[in-house]
């Protein structure tokens, strides 16, 4: 059996990419297809010769190549996509976030898409998108004017292209509902693989650099918050900044990195570091040795709380999306409900006091992960490819 795998693009390594590179776990032998690939960016993972060869000839890679911004791209995603031929593989194995829906392949294959989300800007988030643009005030309403009128288009093509597939997965209950709604599809929940036992095996400190961040940063051991998210306005790390701004006694360490990073240092206070990108036993040592994550807000499947907790972990975030699905409230979790955080200090600080009085019990957590083990997940995506 001859198998594709397709990704939008290969430029970073977040969740949707973890679960592409699991995807080769699974299928060693695959294929992979990309519209856009950064090799410097992702060669650990994901190294060029694995890349079909096709990819290369794209005008979304072309595009890239002179831009280095995905977004430039965007104009030429849905052209790129249908010019992939699939025509020798028995299955293809989407990953989808944007485009990758849109591939054309024969009646005889078995096309599997997996959704991480309907494109967000392209329905849900539209108006967020637009509204954060940086885009100059004299120039704004007839860019706004130019891209409403693309942004119908690719509805109208979105939703004929998400009727090409044969077999539909959702990363998530809310993702599901969305593919339902905007798609009017029905779809198999399979939650993305986390590495559980990576997170809850004791990590040896001294085999990374969490000592030399902790001296340069001034935290240590168990007094520190952390947030782990892609630094994009939509992610609103902002609002958490803000939030810990007003909190100048509680340490808060945040990790990652993207475009608006430096937006983000120019808000932050001496009580908020950056410790930027950090991968394998790095990252988990940071976080078994943190209070807890911090969640900012919402997301469609995002697997940082389910590794937290395979730390042993609780997790305080917004009551949206989602999490409610991998969480246990008031076992494994705690929250906020205002979106704005009007209600996150008053929430945080009984959310510290149970954390220190052991309110949330680390068993707990840790039985909660187990179920998103990214064995399970393998075993699952055999099942539907090979039946």
């Amino acid at each position: 059996m001859k198998i594709a795998i397709l990704h939008e693009m290969l430029i970073k390594f977040w969740g949707a990419e973890k679960v592409v590179e699991t995807f080769l776990e699974a299928f060693p032998k695959a294929d992979l297809f990309t519209l856009i690939y950064d090799e410097k960016k992702v060669w650990d993972f994901f190294p060029k010769e694995k890349i079909n060869k096709q990819c290369f000839n794209l005008k979304t890679q072309k595009t890239y190549n002179l831009t280095k911004r995905q977004r430039f791209c965007l104009p030429h995603m849905a052209k790129s996509v249908e010019q992939l031929d699939f025509s020798k593989y028995d299955v293809v194995l989407c990953s989808s976030s944007w485009f990758t829906h849109w591939a054309i392949t024969k009646p005889e294959t078995k096309f599997i898409v997996y959704y991480h989300s309907p494109a967000r800007y392209m329905w849900d988030w539209t108006n967020e998108y637009k509204r954060d643009l940086k885009i100059p005030k004299l120039i704004k309403p007839l860019f706004i004017y130019k891209l409403n009128k693309l942004l119908l288009k690719l509805r109208q093509w979105d939703y004929i292209a998400s009727k090409r597939h044969n077999i539909t997965l959702a990363n998530s209950n809310n993702t599901a509902n969305r593919i339902k709604k905007y798609y009017k599809l029905n779809s198999q929940i399979l939650f993305p693989p986390i590495e559980t036992e990576r997170f809850w095996n004791q990590t040896e400190i001294q085999n990374t650099n969490y000592y030399k961040l902790a001296e340069k940063h001034n935290f240590s051991t168990k007094n520190y918050y952390i947030i782990i998210s892609a630094l994009t306005e939509f992610k609103k790390i902002d609002v958490a900044i803000n939030a810990f701004n007003k909190l100048p006694n509680n340490k808060l360490v945040i990790i990652w990195d993207w475009d608006f990073k430096e937006e983000l240092q120019k808000l932050a206070k001496n009580n908020i570091c950056f410790v930027w990108k950090q991968y394998w036993d790095n990252l988990v040592a940071l976080v078994q040795n943190s209070l807890w994550l911090i969640f900012p807000w919402e997301e469609d499947f995002w697997m940082v709380p389910v590794e937290v907790m395979s730390a042993w972990l609780p997790i305080f975030a917004l009551n949206k999306g989602w999490l409610t699905e991998t969480v246990i409230a008031w076992k494994t979790w705690e929250f906020f409900n205002n979106p704005d955080w009007i209600d996150f200090i008053n929430s945080f600080e009984n959310f510290h006091q149970n954390n220190l009085n052991w309110k949330y019990n680390p068993k707990d957590c840790k039985k909660q992960a187990e179920k998103f083990s990214k064995q399970n997940f393998i075993n699952q995506i055999k099942e539907i490819v090979e039946n």
